[in-house]
């Protein structure tokens, strides 16, 4: 130890006289637990039928029939035949 100059000598060594203990603020430890809750999370689905008109086309064949006239001989509606 080194000399202390207001302290004297006396054969032994010197011994500083115990100091009151200083107390601080306490510090927080903060231990953080974890465990499972269940939580249900609801997907409300909604379905939708839509109907859509698509035109399909279907082929309809008429039929007439008419009698034409091909002779030589003047039809009836028809003007006389010049000579």
């Amino acid at each position: 130890m080194a000399y202390q100059p207001n302290q004297p000598m006396q054969g032994k060594q010197f011994q500083c006289p115990p100091a009151d203990p200083i107390m601080t603020d306490p510090e927080r430890v903060v231990r953080d637990f974890y465990h499972p809750q269940k939580v249900q999370v609801i997907h409300p689905i909604q379905i939708v039928n839509r109907h859509h008109c698509v035109p399909v086309y279907e082929h309809v064949y008429t039929c007439s029939e008419v009698d034409e006239y091909c002779g030589t001989h003047p039809h009836p509606h028809q003007g006389m035949l010049r000579k």
